[in-house]
């Protein structure tokens, strides 16, 4: 039988930072902004890190939010940093505008993507709209993880697109296997109890 004190260390997953990673906040962190929080890394190298949140839905529609914009679609908080930015994730291939990040997931848009989201053209299509973005200055995410803030995990098309936001946090954990299963019976706001 583990000890408490057993419980409550983090053991890092393994996986490297890179592009297309997954951040799962630690849930003994109780940070206010990322807590149970899942980043999507969209960029990773010497100079840059930035992700998008991928698991917060804002209380709005696209069509609320983005002046001209025809989608009827829910609206994610993307991140602290530039708010007002629109971000898209999405399934589609061979848009000029977007970045692949991993396999059937791009971020990027360009006027005729948005045309065929608004014309419902896009029938078998996924797409994720988001207000923001999360982003770490040289060293600083690697100071996080260094700090059990984070670890990392791998993103599936399913927990970016299907699943639904109050879940992807739990199904994140459950798919780092059963060294971290305990973390799903630990309360939300864990200073509060």
């Amino acid at each position: 039988m583990p000890y408490a004190s057993d419980l409550l260390k983090v053991k890092q997953t393994g996986f490297s930072l890179a592009a297309g990673r997954l951040l799962i906040s630690v849930p003994y962190y109780n940070d206010a902004f990322f807590n149970r929080s899942v980043v999507l890394l969209t960029d990773y190298d010497a100079e840059m890190c930035t992700g998008l949140i991928i698991n917060r839905r804002l209380p709005y529609r696209v069509r609320d939010l983005v002046d001209g914009l025809r989608v009827d679609a829910p609206m994610f908080l993307g991140g602290p940093v530039m708010p007002w930015a629109l971000f898209l994730l999405h399934d589609i291939e061979n848009n000029a505008a977007s970045s692949r990040i991993v396999p059937k997931v791009y971020v990027g848009y360009d006027q005729s993507l948005l045309t065929q989201i608004e014309s419902n053209a896009m029938a078998s299509g996924n797409c994720k709209f988001l207000m923001g973005y999360a982003g770490w200055s040289p060293g600083q995410l690697e100071d996080e993880i260094g700090k059990n803030m984070w670890v990392i995990g791998n993103p599936t098309p399913e927990l970016v697109f299907h699943k639904e936001p109050e879940s992807v946090w739990s199904e994140s954990v459950r798919i780092l296997g059963p060294d971290y299963e305990h973390w799903l019976r630990i309360p939300k706001y864990i200073n509060l109890n």
